[in-house]
């Protein structure tokens, strides 16, 4: 569900420099994660929020430039669906659910990298 959503925010430009990321795999290759992503309804422990405050995760882009994938669009039943996932899961694995997602970060980088482009 994630790379599909994710998936969907390409193609994307890097404010600064104008460099076009033409697909997911093409960002996850030539840019640089930075820090942890972030939801903030997981920690305002809210896995069923009306007005969802979102996720994000950062990367650099090659001239330095952070640029943001966010959880804005996702329907409402998918965002809360992954946030009891997520919640679920970490408890299970005595995790932090920031250790989670970090984990479930490089997860989803090295899938996506793994599949070739379509021809």
């Amino acid at each position: 569900m994630m790379i599909e959503h994710l998936s969907g925010l390409f193609p994307k430009a890097c404010p600064h420099c104008k460099r076009v990321y033409a697909s997911l795999r093409d960002f996850y290759l030539n840019t640089t994660p930075v820090g942890n992503p972030i939801s903030y309804d997981l920690e305002a422990g809210d896995t069923k929020p009306q007005q969802p405050r979102g996720a994000v995760a950062i990367s650099n882009c090659s001239c330095g430039t952070p640029i943001a994938l966010r959880s804005d669009g996702m329907p409402l039943f998918r965002l809360w669906s992954l946030l009891l996932w997520a919640k679920t899961e970490a408890h299970r694995r005595h995790v932090t659910e920031t250790e989670l997602l970090a984990h479930l970060r490089v997860k989803v980088r090295k899938k996506v990298v793994a599949k070739s482009e379509p021809t």
